[in-house]
């Protein structure tokens, strides 16, 4: 029976994002149009917070859905997102980890509004809640969307290399956890962790690190990455007996760079995919 489920799967999505982080479209909107598009296995990634699949319905079949989460973390003061696949979201140091990112983010919020304020661009932390999802997990294009709002910019990006981006005027760095510990806890909660867009590292030197840490895969496939370093990912992947995955980070239908699609995955990544597939239902008949 597994195996006729694993040979079903062709068409592939493995990193999206609805309204209960910062993405553009509710959890049961996503499952239907991914129904629509002819979609068999895809997963919802939202950042820190697995909410999303608190409102969807159990039986969507024939779509299959690996449950996951892009969790933040840090390596040597740099972000490095971990994509935690088939975890057991009741697991309480999983819980924990959430919810000190959601109360967290909340903290730092109400510090880089305080510091736009102090630059002549007020705007109310209910504002930003309102655009935040159900879950009110505030993250930086929500303040950035606002921003775009009170016209003080023109657009998200603009708020990002004036404001509120990476060592800029009105940054306030977010909790983190780090990589080694993120991965830890993935694993206590019966997961997989999987690098996420590992061509967006700060070093790619990061990544020989990381493997040691015990990651289990790599998002081979990602809009953001070259060819050469999909076959750069996949040839690491090999040599180290890791899953390679693959999605298209989707967040918004104004992005037209991260589709919502099927992605083009080759044999050797698609083959990867259904034996992480595998692995999950098996692991879920143990339980």
């Amino acid at each position: 029976m597994i195996v006729k489920d694993i040979n079903d799967i062709k068409r592939v999505n493995l990193h999206l994002h609805t309204k209960v982080s910062d993405g553009s479209v509710n959890p049961i909107e996503l499952i239907k149009r991914a129904q629509q598009i002819g979609l068999d296995l895809i997963s919802i990634t939202d950042h820190d917070t697995a909410d999303a699949y608190l409102q969807i319905p159990k039986d969507v079949a024939p779509l299959k859905i690996l449950p996951g989460m892009e969790v933040s973390s840090q390596y040597k003061g740099d972000d490095v997102h971990i994509l935690a696949y088939g975890c057991d979201f009741d697991n309480p140091v999983l819980q924990d980890m959430t919810e000190m990112y959601l109360s967290g983010r909340k903290e730092r919020a109400k510090k880089m509004i305080k510091l736009l304020e102090e630059m002549g661009m007020p705007i109310a932390l209910e504002e930003v809640i309102a655009i935040a999802g159900s879950r009110e997990l505030i993250v930086r294009p929500h303040i950035a969307q606002i921003l775009v709002n009170h016209k003080y910019c023109q657009t998200k990006n603009e708020a990002f290399e004036k404001y509120i981006g990476d060592n800029k005027p009105a940054y306030v760095s977010k909790p983190e956890v780090s990589v080694a510990d993120v991965v830890s806890i993935i694993h206590q909660a019966n997961g997989v962790a999987v690098v996420a867009h590992p061509g967006k590292l700060t070093k790619l030197s990061y990544l020989e690190d990381i493997i040691q840490m015990g990651i289990d895969g790599l998002e081979v496939w990602h809009p953001d990455h070259y060819q050469w370093e999909i076959d750069n990912f996949i040839e690491i992947a090999t040599e180290n007996g890791l899953y390679m995955t693959g999605g298209s980070d989707f967040h918004s239908d104004q992005d037209k760079h991260n589709l919502f699609d099927i992605i083009p995955l080759t044999e050797v990544i698609l083959t990867s995919i259904k034996k992480l597939w595998q692995e999950y239902q098996c692991r879920t008949k143990l339980k």
